[in-house]
């Protein structure tokens, strides 16, 4: 008698809802980026295959743009002094409410949220330079 072989539980495919895909194309791929789209594509919950010709038609078709390692540090970077915006906002809605109120306002929390304005608007200046020098042929970004 022949034993059973268990197999992991796979997925069923699903029919694509818009046209088929009749045509073949080879990738060659070193370990380390084949070991990075299995990864994204159990992420996403397709199959490696899938997830590649999906992303590759995105990208050739401008419908997802890539962003490059040294973009994702800038963009960080101004995400977080939006944020820092942000808040400053919060503190100087405070300081207003408390000097229509009546309340006194002293000069080190003055001094506070001036600080942390020149900071923000600092990075925010930092990383639109590091843009403009990146867009202008020739120009190191960094």
């Amino acid at each position: 008698m022949r034993a059973q072989r268990v197999f992991p539980e796979q997925r069923r495919r699903t029919r694509r809802n818009d046209k088929p895909r009749p045509h073949r194309m080879n990738l060659r791929l070193g370990d380390d980026e084949k070991a990075a789209i299995e990864a994204a594509a159990t992420f996403a919950r397709k199959t490696p295959t899938s997830y590649a010709a999906d992303v590759v038609v995105a990208v050739a078709m401008n419908t997802l743009t890539p962003i490059p390692n040294t973009y994702r540090e800038e963009l960080r970077e101004l995400i977080e002094a939006r944020s820092a915006l942000s808040r400053i906002g919060s503190n100087l809605n405070q300081i207003a409410r408390a000097v229509n109120s009546g309340g006194d306002v002293t000069q080190e929390q003055l001094d506070a949220v001036l600080t942390r304005v020149g900071e923000a608007v600092r990075r925010v200046d930092e990383a639109t330079i590091v843009n403009m020098r990146r867009r202008r042929p020739g120009t190191p970004a960094r």
